[in-house]
């Protein structure tokens, strides 16, 4: 028997993609080559010009020294007025040397002209030096030719004409002077230029060869490489071909061109009971023919065979034991390289076993109770059983057995996709024929049969002669899924739709929106305010109950032609999508007012208390609204931006609507990316604290200290406390802040003590958070910062805001708290919360501070003069301690001093700094103060 390299040999074809590698690579190469090819010759070219140019050049500036050397020796041969007589001798040499400067400077204005075709000059000085030579030049010819200096007889020279010749030969060659030098800088410039050129020329092919190196050498070597892994793919891929076809339970036969066996595998012998031996080389008809059991399915096979197409067909033979069988033949030709015959490829599926499991099927599908159905599609006729009949209840001979009576039957909604999915089984095989479609049945009514089949008979073409399958009444299991259906897309609790109705109907308002420029719709997304409160206190059960109540009064309200929405002729959807959020989408509005209108009375209608299991409960609604003037183009992103809106409404005091704006959602990003930098930072203790002195009023001596935080980010910089302290109170980092600074504020002060004895800060002022006052454990932390700090309880003063000060019960005992352990407490900000002057005298506390926006005001508004006297004459009154806040001039100190407050601080005495500089602003004040004395 043959082995799988012997069959690997027969199937083997040219790997893909060779040629174009081929073709790549040798191209890749000739570029390259031409490509520096030209860049040579274009150097070689530039140099030569370079060159020719350069000596141009070099001999230009020896014209011009020519000529110099000549008008010198003009000015010598002039002959001196008051010789009597004139040497001959000196008159021709003067004559000779007149005649050669003029020689010499024909010959630079050719090279001139050459260098204006080649190179012209550049330099604006150098074309003028030669505009003045040419003029200057002229003049000399002019004073030469009236002096008659290049005459043959000797004359006698005037003394005007002497000293004029002179004068004009001492001007030429003070300008061919200037001239040679502008002509010198030129050619370097130009020399210097050339190089330059050179240079980029040489780097250009640098980054040439780089730029071939990146995009065409690594790529084509990338290409070589994915085609030696192809062809090491192609190549295991063979041999697994091979090795299935040795292993495989199907009967396989390869021939040559001329039909002559050439390898079989072990199945064929089992099922035909030829050998190897016998086989190889026989004529694969000859092999059929022996073992068919069917002549008039042969003939096709011999048919095939001589037309060199392929065939696949069910045959029934003679096996090895002399049974009769069925087996799938499908025989197909090789085709070689060049697209000609190589060969045939036959495998043969014994179908024994699957015929008996098809009889075995029919009783099964029998006795299940399931329709048979079958489409003759040669006289276009429809069939079923018995069974099928009586899913639709019709009587024999009432259903006619065409195909056009069938459509009859079919919902006229089914029909297309019933069509679509025969002509796509039809098409590809794979593609199985299942739909459930309604038929009408004998009552008239719809029913839901579900359809089974695929194509049972084929030409020897391949042509679908019949398409045969089972049926199955699903009518109720199509109304249970209807029903699971509806209760996907309703919240259990509410009975309104859910979240993923709602996305759909906003996806219908979006894609309504972009097709028709009139339409507008707004989604309202509402949280209501504390409802995990109800939860925490009453229990779920009370809740629950609530969003009951919440779902029937919005259903109630959105109810076409009831009282809330007289007038307005727009549809309204309320949804539940989770916890307490309720989304309402407002289709087809007239404007964003409509939204807003329908957003303010449901404010008003949700915020009447609801009675729930007994209890009153109040809870009212904050709503951010969405219009379709600013809503994304997907639905998700419409919701997010409506919950964006809604927590602005939240953020700015709760029971109110916000109307969406795209500058929130940047301020969104914003706030989540400072609110994890935070994060990291207090982590990695990029927090630091600086420390703002206060002083007495008036004497100015040291009173004490604030501690502040601050927060150098390593990419941001300094982030103003203004951003981040709201931030941390708002994100639950405030606590941890707060602890944070009462730390390193007693740490400071303790080292101060340590390091300035008796000029100290008696006291360390500490801020607190509504978080911290809130701490059940904030009164030991407190007692723990102080004994680490080896502090006493009176140095450290803790600043509240007057709007904390003020709150519930819990808040009260937790400053009492603290006023009993001998802590100072100060009233921090005052005049901006809640409390007035008439409660002053409840708040524990031992000192007020005046804000600072009533001391800027101070020497402004009268208002504010007269308020600060008077929280100034109650705090007396009720012996508290004041403190005036963001002191910025001194004119600010004295008149704060004049009304009696006791003391300051702000920047015009000193600005928060490090513990390390404050300690030495102090020394340095003590300094002063001793000097002073």
């Amino acid at each position: 028997m043959a082995t799988p390299r012997v069959l690997m040999q027969r199937l083997r074809v040219p790997p893909s993609g060779w040629l174009y590698t081929h073709v790549l690579v040798r191209c890749a190469m000739y570029g390259v080559l031409l490509l520096l090819l030209v860049l040579g010759i274009y150097r070689a070219v530039l140099s030569l010009q370079w060159q020719e140019d350069r000596q141009l050049d070099l001999r230009i500036l020896h014209s011009v020294s020519e000529q110099r050397v000549l008008l010198q020796r003009l000015s010598l041969l002039v002959p001196d007025p008051k010789a009597q007589a004139l040497d001959p001798d000196r008159w021709q040499a003067l004559a000779s040397t007149t005649l050669r400067l003029r020689k010499e400077a024909d010959v630079l204005d050719q090279m001139q002209r050459r260098q204006a075709e080649s190179a012209p000059l550049s330099s604006r000085e150098t074309i003028a030096a030669l505009k003045d030579w040419l003029v200057v030049r002229e003049a000399l010819w002019a004073s030469l030719d009236r002096a008659n200096l290049s005459g043959e007889t000797p004359r006698t020279l005037q003394d005007t004409e002497v000293r004029s010749t002179m004068l004009v030969i001492s001007r030429a060659e003070m300008t061919l002077y200037t001239l040679a030098q502008q002509l010198a800088a030129d050619t370097s410039q130009r020399s210097h230029r050339v190089i330059s050129t050179i240079w980029v020329i040489v780097g250009g092919i640098v980054l040439l060869i780089l730029a071939l190196a990146v995009f065409l050498v690594e790529p084509t070597a990338r290409a070589v490489r994915r085609q030696y892994e192809e062809l090491t793919r192609q190549a295991e891929r063979l041999k697994r071909m091979a090795t299935v076809a040795e292993i495989s339970s199907n009967a396989i036969a390869v021939t040559d061109a001329s039909h002559r066996v050439t390898w079989i595998n072990q199945a064929f012998t089992e099922l035909t009971g030829y050998t190897s031996e016998a086989a190889q080389g026989r004529r694969i008809g000859t092999l059929l023919r022996g073992r068919s059991a069917d002549p008039t399915h042969f003939s096709e096979f011999t048919e095939a065979l001589a037309q060199g197409r392929g065939l696949k067909r069910e045959v029934r033979i003679l096996t090895k034991q002399g049974l009769r069988g069925w087996v799938l033949v499908d025989m197909q030709p090789i085709a070689d390289p060049a697209g000609g015959d190589a060969g045939w490829v036959l495998v043969a599926t014994d179908l024994s076993e699957v015929r008996s499991q098809q009889e075995i099927l029919s009783l099964a599908v029998s006795g299940a109770g399931l329709g048979i159905w079958h489409w003759d599609l040669v006289d276009n006729s429809v069939g079923w059983n018995r069974r099928m009949q009586q899913f639709l209840s019709y009587p024999d001979g009432v259903l006619s057995p065409h195909a056009a009576s069938w459509k009859t039957l079919i919902h006229p909604d089914d029909w297309l996709p019933w069509k679509e999915s025969i002509r796509q089984h039809l098409l590809d095989e794979t593609h199985e024929h299942r739909l459930s479609v309604r038929l009408r049945h004998q009552s008239g009514r719809w029913i839901w049969i579900l359809f089974a089949g695929r194509a049972a008979d084929r030409t020897v073409q391949g042509r679908v002669l019949r398409i045969a399958g089972v049926a199955m009444d699903v009518n109720a299991q199509k109304a249970l899924e209807q029903q699971l259906r509806s209760a996907a897309r309703t919240d259990d609790l509410t009975a309104l739709p859910n979240r993923t109705v709602m996305l759909e109907l906003i996806r219908t308002a979006i894609e309504r929106h972009r097709t028709e420029p009139g339409y507008h719709f707004a989604v309202l997304f509402m949280d209501f305010d504390r409802f995990k409160q109800v939860n925490d206190t009453l229990g779920h059960t009370v809740g629950d109950g609530l969003l009951r109540q919440i779902a029937r009064r919005l259903e109630d309200s959105l109810r076409p032609g009831d009282t809330f929405t007289l007038g307005d002729d727009f549809e309204k959807v309320a949804a539940r999508i989770g916890g307490d959020e309720f989304v309402v989408l407002l289709d087809d509005i007239r404007g964003d007012l409509d939204a807003i209108h329908v957003a303010s009375r449901l404010l008003d209608t949700l915020a009447v208390p609801y009675t729930v299991e007994g209890h009153r409960v109040i809870s009212t609604v904050s709503i951010g609204i969405v219009t379709s003037a600013h809503a994304e183009p997907d639905a998700d992103s419409v919701l997010r931006d409506a919950d964006i809106a809604m927590y602005e409404a939240k953020r700015t005091g709760r029971a109110r609507y916000v109307v969406f704006d795209p500058a929130m959602r940047s301020q969104v990003s914003h706030s989540v990316a400072l609110e994890n930098d935070l994060r990291d930072a207090l982590a990695q203790r990029e927090m630091s604290v600086v420390y703002q002195p206060l002083v007495d009023l008036p004497g100015y001596g040291l009173a004490g200290m604030e501690a502040l935080v601050r927060w150098h980010h390593p990419v941001r910089g300094a982030v103003s406390p203004v951003d981040f302290i709201p931030l941390a109170e708002s994100c639950g980092l405030i606590a941890v802040l707060g602890q944070f600074v009462l730390q390193e504020a007693c740490q400071a002060f303790e080292k101060m003590q340590r390091v300035l004895g008796p000029d100290a800060p008696p006291s360390v002022s500490v801020n607190l958070s509504r978080a911290q006052l809130r701490e059940p454990g904030l009164a030991e932390a407190v007692r723990d910062a102080l004994r680490l700090a080896h502090m006493e309880p009176f140095q450290l003063v803790l600043e509240v805001t007057e709007s904390l000060a003020a709150q519930d019960a819990l808040v009260q005992s937790t400053l009492q708290d603290l006023r009993a352990m001998g802590i100072a407490l100060s009233l921090d900000d005052f005049g901006t919360g809640y409390s007035s002057l008439a409660c002053l005298h409840e708040l524990p506390v031992h000192s007020v501070k005046i804000d600072r926006s009533f001391v800027n005001l101070l020497d402004k508004s009268e208002y504010h003069r007269v308020l600060i006297e008077a929280t100034l004459r109650v705090a007396a009154t009720l012996k508290l301690g004041t403190v005036a806040e963001g002191i910025e001039t001194e004119a600010q100190a004295l008149q704060m001093a004049a009304m009696g407050c006791q003391k300051a601080q702000g920047y015009w005495i000193a600005k928060p700094l490090p513990v390390n500089e404050l300690v030495s602003w102090i020394q340095a004040r003590a300094i002063r103060s001793g000097i002073r004395e």
